[in-house]
């Protein structure tokens, strides 16, 4: 079931090659909606308490321990969920696209099943085939269909600075490898559990790929260019997926497997964690153009999963509350979260490119008079991010500081001062953009559209369920031990 829904896309792309190029946006939703369809039936058969699930494994290389290893956990439930709503609806967000629709289209099938298999995936080595697979399809979206002069240079960055760590990260584990002689998850988790006794070189190694692909400061330099270069739905992929394959290695790879080195480095990743946080927001307030706010402002959240990270290795002795697991369950709800609102407001400042030439912080003014429905969408996205109780935002964030706080009190109490910059910069935004006179050339902009509408009422159901019933999410998360 789970080989099922990361390849449909593939097939999807196949077809698309095949078929008149009129048919291309139409197979690509079928490809995801069959995704979705098949990840909503396994997650209503997911048992709470059952441990690793609808496991599939054969054996591919035994000479080298490789096996086609896939599963479902707490570890990635969720943010595989995520991944396969968010698919159909970028598809829908690009149903206007017509510059080579066969070509863009079947990019984004390919990075669909790169993302699934990268959240599913329990062996190295095809989990790194699908992390290289996620990469190869967003350069040449960035690249042949972005904006800008820099889109070349944007796409080349990304590609390049990600690379870099993914090689880090082979390398580390190729050395791995010689020591515990598999690529097993699972294998590599118990065999820590006994003392497994890794080179910190090692642990350093592949902690520096995901750091490239969350990203954190001050590896970061692809992102903002990337995003604002990129089309406003691969934007959506890049912020609301993306990022969270970083933050799902650290789950999946360096909580469980090097659980002695993060212990030793754990306030140092949250250190790292803080500066991206604070940095991430002073630079978002200085930016006046929407789609690198919206960057920054991404790096900023997404850090915010990396300081849980780094609390799940500091020891929880003589506390009254499970501070490990509050974090835990607060990083992937927050990768829920934060993927649900940032690639709403991704599509929104694209509708509002696409409807005024330009996405400048002031070149707009009074939108919430001529275009209440979208105002209204923008506003209820941006709460999410600013983390106002009951949306998904705040459940989350609520979960991750009382996890941090209960460890490393320092640390989280300066880092709440990036919630403080977040409402200064997201605020001053809103009352730029939709208060004040509208410009003669924007009275008469065109509301949200009914296909438009159809997009984004998802999201804010979403945003709204995770934040007044966050149980229900959490479930899913409650596995990860």
């Amino acid at each position: 079931m789970i080989t099922a829904l990361t390849l449909s896309p593939v097939l999807a792309a196949l077809i698309i090659l095949a078929l008149p190029k009129g048919r291309a946006r139409a197979v690509a939703l079928g490809g995801a909606l069959v995704s979705l369809a098949l990840t909503v039936y396994l997650l209503l058969r997911f048992k709470v308490g059952g441990g690793l699930q609808f496991i599939e494994k054969a054996a591919w290389i035994p000479e080298l321990g490789v096996d086609y290893f896939v599963g479902l956990d707490g570890t990635n439930a969720l943010v595989l969920l995520l991944a396969a709503l968010l698919a159909p609806l970028v598809v829908l967000a690009s149903w206007k696209h017509t510059d080579r629709p066969r070509t863009y289209f079947a990019l984004l099938c390919l990075q669909f099943t790169g993302l699934f298999g990268t959240f599913t995936a329990l062996n190295f080595f095809h989990w790194f085939l699908y992390w290289e697979l996620a990469l190869v399809p967003a350069f040449f979206l960035i690249k042949l269909f972005g904006s800008g002069e820099d889109r070349h240079r944007a796409a080349l960055n990304f590609f390049l600075i990600t690379v870099v760590g993914s090689v880090a990260m082979l390398l580390g584990f190729l050395f791995l490898y010689q020591q515990a002689d598999t690529f097993d998850f699972i294998s590599l988790k118990k065999l820590a559990k006994i003392g497994l006794d890794v080179n910190p070189l090692i642990f350093c190694a592949v902690v520096a790929g995901l750091w490239v692909k969350v990203p954190l400061a001050p590896l970061h330099i692809w992102q903002a260019p990337a995003y604002a270069a990129a089309p406003a739905p691969v934007a959506m992929l890049l912020t609301g997926v993306m990022s969270k394959m970083g933050v799902y290695g650290f789950l999946r790879l360096v909580v469980p497997v090097f659980p002695t080195q993060l212990k030793q480095y754990a306030t140092i990743l949250m250190a790292l964690a803080l500066v991206t946080i604070l940095w991430g927001a002073f630079l978002a307030l200085r930016q006046t153009d929407l789609k690198r706010m919206f960057a920054f402002s991404s790096l900023n959240h997404v850090a915010y999963c990396v300081l849980g990270v780094g609390a799940l290795g500091i020891a929880t002795d003589g506390l009254k509350v499970d501070a490990h697991a509050l974090a835990k369950q607060g990083v992937i709800l927050q990768m829920f979260a934060h993927g649900i609102a940032a690639a709403g407001l991704f599509y929104l400042v694209g509708l509002l490119e696409t409807r005024a030439g330009s996405r400048g912080l002031d070149d707009f003014g009074g939108l919430s008079a001529v275009t209440p429905r979208f105002a209204a969408a923008f506003f209820l996205l941006t709460f999410c991010s600013l983390g106002l109780p009951f949306m998904a935002g705040f459940a989350a964030e609520f979960l991750i500081f009382s996890g941090s706080f209960a460890v490393a009190p320092g640390i989280t109490t300066v880092a709440t001062v990036g919630l403080l910059a977040t409402a200064v910069f997201l605020l001053t935004m809103l009352q730029k953009v939709f208060t004040g006179a509208t410009p003669e050339r924007h009275q008469a902009m065109v509301d949200l559209t009914l296909r438009e509408t159809l997009i984004v009422i998802p999201l804010l159901i979403l945003v709204f369920w995770a934040g007044i019933s966050p149980g229900t999410w959490l479930l899913f998360s409650s596995l990860v031990n």
